[in-house]
């Protein structure tokens, strides 16, 4: 658990730090700003907490995530003051059958959020109010609420038509429906459709999840719905970028190769590049091969070429970016989920979409060790990080969070590497210790709200878990 590091300045939010030079070192000045700086925090933590006299501190410690600088001396925002940890489960969102599946892995602190899969029953409201319950941060729950075949809440909100069905009405009756389901989402605990959907034609099994053919078409419809549901506090993610419609495998079972680069943009990248100029807030990739702009065998969703150069680059957009789920089969024949995220969020997606709880600790784990390790570039880490807490309508300070985090530390089971004797904490649930930054010599600790780091005590040796390969499992379901 960490405070930024003091600097001679914080780096502004989404904007590239610099260093200001003197002549001379100031690093003493510096370590002594930070001893205040410190002490500042955790006097205002234990405040915001009600801890009745107990000190909330959480330590400090120089890791890679937090080097860049400004000349100025803005205070952190919520992205900087949160450890590895949290910034690690804000860049996760886990599928699981019902909200219950998903409360433990909240309560660790080890996932920003959860979608819902499969069926769900009249009691879902009151399943994903004891869900969140426990959570450090308001986290996001979803469900693909389509229409037609793809509609998890029928049962709680009655059946909706498909988007075919849909687009034999008007873009106008198409809005309508759309915000009065959102509004009752809404009733029920969700803040987030995956939906709608905006491909073009009905191919890789899309069948009747498409508004049609005509990307004009689609277009209309697309822009019509998705801003419906935002209206009523839903986040619309349209999907599957960049066009899965004229794509013949299904990427739920295996790698679709879709038309080449140029070809998409004339066509399947219409409706996208619609709601993109008109603001849409978060977009879906898919695992989908694409000729001319990403590697032979690689899907979008783990390709930097799709999503910085084309999605961001290209086409502009600044929203939040969302994987499918990597429990597909178009994932699981070469990666693991947890090393899939890795690629994901390395080439530019802001939340990874994981599938089954049960691999929620070996996912965090393995992006606590990539960001604290630096394969994950700091920068780009809190970018993201900044990106999802603001679809969560989390800003600036978050001095709450960062206390539940201390506390749920002070839970976990510290133990003393035998290779050096670095203390470590352990989160709940979790194989990688807080504070890994890739060396096995030196570590950090919440100790009963006090930190420390160094050595742990003199005889004492015990190993912490690692990371290992799972077994994979394929998700074929219908859009897990």
């Amino acid at each position: 658990m960490s405070e930024p590091p003091a600097t001679s300045g914080r780096r502004r939010p989404g904007r590239t730090g610099r260093t200001g030079r003197t002549g001379r070192d100031r690093r003493p000045h510096l370590r002594a700003a930070a001893a205040i700086a410190i002490t500042t925090v955790v006097g205002v933590i234990g405040a915001c907490t009600g801890t009745s006299g107990q000190q909330v501190e959480v330590a400090a410690e120089d890791r890679a995530d937090d080097r860049s600088t400004t000349s100025t001396t803005q205070a952190p925002d919520c992205a900087q003051m949160l450890p590895v940890e949290a910034r690690a489960a804000q860049l996760m969102l886990v599928m699981v059958t019902s909200p219950n599946a998903a409360a433990d892995a909240l309560a660790a602190g080890q996932v920003g959020g959860f979608g819902l899969k499969g069926n769900q029953t009249k009691d879902v409201g009151s399943q994903i109010a004891d869900a969140v319950e426990g959570a450090p941060i308001t986290p996001m729950v979803g469900a693909d609420e389509e229409g037609g075949t793809v509609q998890r809440l029928r049962l709680a909100l009655g059946e909706i038509p498909s988007a075919a069905t849909v687009a034999e009405g008007t873009p106008e009756e198409a809005a309508q429906q759309a915000g009065e389901h959102a509004a009752a989402m809404k009733q029920l605990g969700f803040n987030v459709n995956f939906a709608p959907v905006a491909d073009v034609g009905s191919g890789s099994g899309l069948g009747t999840r498409s508004y049609g053919d005509d990307p004009a078409t689609v277009s209309r419809f697309v822009e019509a719905v998705w801003p419906a549901m935002q209206r009523k506090g839903v986040l619309p993610v349209i999907k599957h970028w960049p066009g899965i419609g004229g794509g013949s495998a299904d990427p739920h079972a295996k790698l679709t190769s879709l038309d080449s680069i140029d070809e998409l943009r004339a066509r399947d990248l219409v409706p996208f590049r619609t709601a993109i100029t008109a603001g849409v807030p978060a977009v879906m990739v898919t695992h989908a091969e694409i000729p001319g702009l990403t590697q032979d065998g690689e899907p979008a969703s783990l390709s930097s070429a799709a999503i910085t150069g084309e999605l961001r680059g290209t086409e502009g957009f600044k929203g939040l970016v969302i994987t499918d789920s990597l429990g597909m089969g178009a994932i699981a024949r070469t990666d693991t989920q947890a090393e899939a995220a890795e690629k994901a969020i390395t080439a530019g997606a802001d939340i990874a979409m994981v599938s089954g709880s049960e691999v929620v600790p070996e996912v965090h784990a393995r992006l606590v060790e990539a960001i604290s390790s630096g394969r994950i570039p700091p920068d780009q880490v809190l970018a993201s990080v900044r990106r999802v807490l603001a679809a969560k309508g989390v800003d600036g300070q978050c001095l709450d969070a960062v206390a539940r985090y201390s506390a749920i530390a002070r839970q976990g089971t510290t133990t003393t590497a035998a290779t050096g004797g670095a203390t470590q904490t352990v989160l709940p649930g979790s194989s990688v210790p807080t504070g890994s930054n890739g060396s096995s010599s030196t570590s950090s600790t919440v100790r009963n709200g006090t930190a420390s780091s160094g050595s742990g005590r003199a005889g004492s040796t015990s190993t912490t878990s690692t990371p290992r390969r799972s077994s994979t499992t394929v998700v074929t379901g219908i859009n897990d």
